[in-house]
């Protein structure tokens, strides 16, 4: 599963990296951007899931764990 990150935010509020970490991390970049460039967008392999977690690999061996929340906060990311 590639992952593309859009945007980030902390707290509600949106943050903005130093370019050259916006740039290391992919922030922004759609799959036709890592195509026309011949990169690869950062993936996972999915290795445990609940109804409350998703569990996976990254491509450099890293762990990402990502937790359901009981609230959805997006109205409050995004300003809504």
């Amino acid at each position: 599963m590639g992952i593309g990150i859009e945007n980030m935010y902390l707290f509600s509020n949106e943050v903005k990296p130093p370019q050259f970490i916006a740039d290391s991390m992919g922030l922004g970049k759609t799959p036709e951007d890592y195509t026309a460039d011949k990169s690869r967008m950062p993936t996972f392999t999915m290795i445990g899931a609940s109804d409350k977690s998703l569990i996976a690999r990254g491509g450099t061996g890293g762990i990402a764990i990502w937790t359901r929340l009981e609230k959805d906060i997006r109205p409050a990311a995004y300003g809504k």
